[in-house]
Formats: structure tokens, C-alpha cells, sequence
């Protein structure tokens, strides 16, 4: 699950895209996402390594998070759901310090629940 949503004004002039990772895991056609969309000014990274009882894993952990950011380069990150339920096993603390040890810790952004971000399409890399 994932979704790519472009955001624009009028005149067609696309002003933002934004990439909402769902509850999935890091695979190689998320690279598809890179090669079709170069610009995406936020993805919002749905994190926290959920695991069901049995073991199975249904959301990226840290290292999946930063894999992806690796591949798809936004201007900035906003993980979420990554402390919602008792079956996270990968905290936030792991995510930021794996972006960080990548070169991407100046890309992430953090919002607390009842926090607001604003990003607008004139982010940089």
C-alpha cells in the first residue's frame, strides 16, 4: 500500500508531491516510485517494524526506512506510525540514528501527535 499525490495549482503547475508509504516493506518496485517521480518534497514513512504474533513483519523498520530513503531522496521525511500499538518492534530513536548514520538525518522531520509540520513545494534538497 502507497500512495503518490500531486498537489497543484490552476494552471496545472504541479506545486507539491507527496509520497504516503502505507503499511509496507522495503522491495525492489519502490524503486519504480524513484524513476518516476525524481521530486517528491515529502514522504511520509509509515515505520515502526510492526510484527504480528507469529513473527510477521508488516511495516519497515529502521533500516527498511532508511533503505528507502536512500532510493526515492525526498526533500524531507516524516515518520509516523511507529509507536501507535504494542507490536512495534523498531523505535523511533533506531529510524533517526540509521537516516543519521546515512547522510539523511537533515532530511527528517518530527511531529509529535497533536504537532503540526508545514512543507511546502519550495522545499530543497
Amino acid at each position: 500500500m502507497g500512495s503518490l499525490l500531486e498537489f497543484g495549482d490552476r494552471s496545472g503547475r504541479i506545486r507539491l508531491v507527496m509520497y504516503l508509504s502505507g503499511d509496507t516493506l522495503m522491495y525492489d518496485g519502490l524503486r519504480e516510485i524513484a524513476r518516476r517521480c525524481p521530486d517528491i518534497h515529502l514522504a511520509v514513512l509509515h515505520l515502526g517494524g510492526t510484527t504480528l504474533p507469529g513473527g510477521l513483519v508488516v511495516t519497515m523498520d529502521a533500516e527498511q526506512g532508511a533503505d528507502l530513503l536512500a532510493v526515492i531522496r525526498p526533500y524531507r521525511a516524516l515518520p509516523v506510525h511507529h509507536d501507535d500499538y504494542g507490536v512495534f518492534r523498531s523505535p523511533l530513536a533506531d529510524f533517526l540514528a540509521e537516516a543519521a548514520r546515512r547522510g539523511h538525518g537533515g532530511r527528517i522531520l518530527c511531529c509529535r501527535p497533536g504537532e503540526r509540520v508545514t512543507v511546502g513545494g519550495d522545499t530543497r534538497r
